[in-house]
């Protein structure tokens, strides 16, 4: 992103603030779901698209930010506080299962995560301060259904403004070359002094803390959160088919591929009922299979293409 593409940035964004004051209730909770999956993907592709590590048991962690504010506000913490709860929580446990489950690479560590999750699940699920398997109700928003229904689209809105912002920062800075070096050749970056256990661990970290916080804010908006739901490894394959469709390894890709994905998951329910998960795959194959760098791939792919096309001419 450039300096020339900011008003149009800040035009969109005031565009999508002004929405939910003219949206049904239906379509703004759609909305609020896209900019959630928007942030799980963009937590996902910090792993999987700039590092190389794909994380399939990611969701334990929306399941600690979801539980962290359950529990926090049960014990009478104000909401906004139990965020900073939440990331440290999912920073700890990252920390905690990165150093040795980090140390694998490949279809090894992508399941291991599953193995981790259904672990902390099985945790969740036998504690009495988490409601156990039953599940554990939140206080209930202070403000009638329309007004709740406007909090919770700005507040996962903002939340997918600070994510994309973070992968975007990541990436001009030593820590974002650090990281993409380790996708390339992990070991070739470790030799060229590269500490790359830390960086996996503090870039896990870091997407652990945003997967935590959608996970706070979507436990806070449905009042009540159980561990099947919470611990969906779907949550963290609709990501992952989100990063496809949108493109892996672009700060804009989860943003573009959460909209169609749920565009087309909108239409498809609404079109097919019962079968719409069957069509659902069938146009998500197709739109990997037509596109397989993803839509905002593809654009920047024919853009360098344009770009080097001119240069060319230009040198003649």
């Amino acid at each position: 992103m450039t300096k020339k593409h900011l008003p149009f940035l800040l035009l969109a964004l005031a565009a999508l603030g002004a929405l939910p004051f003219f949206l049904s209730g239906y379509w703004a909770r759609v909305l609020t779901v896209m900019f959630m999956y928007g942030v799980i993907a963009q937590g996902i592709n910090l792993m999987s698209g700039f590092m190389g590590y794909v994380p399939f048991g990611n969701a334990m962690f929306f399941a600690v930010g979801g539980y962290s504010t359950a529990v926090a506000m049960g014990a009478g913490i104000p909401f906004f506080l139990t965020l900073p709860v939440a990331a440290c929580v999912s920073v700890a446990i990252s920390v905690l299962i990165g150093l040795p489950v980090l140390r694998l690479r490949g279809h090894y560590f992508a399941v291991a995560t599953i193995g981790v999750s259904g672990a902390l699940m099985s945790v969740v699920q036998n504690v009495e301060f988490t409601g156990g398997a039953m599940g554990t109700t939140l206080p209930i928003l202070n403000a009638s259904p329309a007004q709740a229904s406007v909090f919770f689209y700005l507040a996962m809105l903002g939340l997918l403004v600070v994510a994309n912002t973070v992968t975007h920062l990541i990436l001009r800075s030593r820590f974002g070359f650090g990281i993409r070096a380790i996708r390339a050749n992990e070991d070739a970056a470790n030799s060229m002094g590269i500490n790359t256990t830390l960086y996996k661990v503090l870039n896990w970290s870091i997407s652990a803390v945003l997967t935590s916080l959608a996970g706070s804010f979507y436990a806070y908006w449905m009042s009540f959160i159980s561990p099947d739901e919470m611990f969906n490894v779907m949550i963290a394959v609709n990501a992952i088919v989100i990063l496809l469709v949108g493109g892996l390894g672009t700060v804009l890709g989860p943003m573009v591929g959460a909209v169609i994905f749920q565009f087309v998951s909108e239409v498809a329910w609404s079109s097919f009922g019962h079968y719409h998960l069957a069509v659902l795959g069938v146009a998500t194959i197709i739109i990997v299979a037509l596109i397989p760098n993803g839509f905002v791939g593809r654009f920047l792919e024919l853009r360098r293409k344009r770009i080097t096309g001119q240069t060319e001419e230009g040198a003649r």
